[in-house]
């Protein structure tokens, strides 16, 4: 059976119809960054400090074999370092080249871990932070409004973002996000504002929380993901 030139112009409406009620999704995608010191020595501390982040992180449960070659090297640049302080001939050439060992290294761990934040999209802020390493959107960023601040050992200040007008908040935390079960161990209770003090905290532990609000139009999604490591 043919079909008329009505018949096919209502098919072709119908179809720009449909077309126009999907949504459009835009992804920001994020990329991870480094951002070393320059200063060798101040280098090496921070090379550690990633390394600790990293470490029995639930984010990066295969990177032990990585981690281990990172730390490999930043121990032999820190030993390279110190004879370079004595200014023995060639010893500053020496260390140079360990320092360019290393940030290849390093470049390893940022690859590693961008990996992880193409995986899980929604948690890839959170993700590149865990490792103390800089969340950068191409094209830009939303500005991050749900912060998380140290107030006092053991104790954050949570602040989220909000929507007028609100009538509750809630919150959530862990400290193994990639558990879906261990956002309920902790209870924080709602709050009339947006911002609440969690207490009892364990200093040194990095820690994930996650917000949403009721307005009149219901609840929100959670919040993008934010961590801090406790005071």
């Amino acid at each position: 059976m043919k079909t008329s030139a009505k018949q096919l112009a209502g098919i072709v409406q119908g179809m720009i119809f449909f077309l126009a009620m999907v949504p459009t999704v835009i992804v920001h995608k994020v990329i991870v960054v480094a951002k070393l010191p320059r200063s060798v020595d101040h280098l090496i501390n921070q090379v550690y400090a990633i390394l600790k982040a990293m470490t029995d992180n639930s984010w990066f449960p295969d990177a032990s074999t990585l981690l281990a070659d990172v730390r490999s090297k930043n121990d032999n640049l820190q030993a390279a370092q110190s004879t370079a302080k004595t200014k023995v001939l060639g010893s500053a050439k020496f260390r140079d080249t360990r320092k360019y060992i290393l940030l290849n290294g390093v470049f390893d761990l940022v690859a590693y871990v961008q990996k992880k934040c193409n995986q899980f999209p929604d948690s890839a802020v959170a993700i590149a932070e865990s490792a103390l390493f800089h969340a950068k959107g191409r094209g830009g960023m939303p500005k991050q409004r749900f912060t998380a601040k140290n107030i006092a050992s053991g104790t954050v200040l949570l602040r989220g973002t909000v929507k007028y007008p609100s009538y509750m908040h809630n919150w959530i935390m862990s400290g193994n996000p990639s558990d879906p079960a261990s956002w309920g161990v902790t209870i924080i209770p709602s709050t009339l504002k947006a911002k609440t003090i969690v207490t009892g905290l364990t200093s040194g532990d990095r820690v994930y929380f996650r917000h949403q609000f009721l307005s009149k139009d219901g609840f929100s999604d959670w919040e993008q993901m934010i961590s801090i490591i406790v005071s």
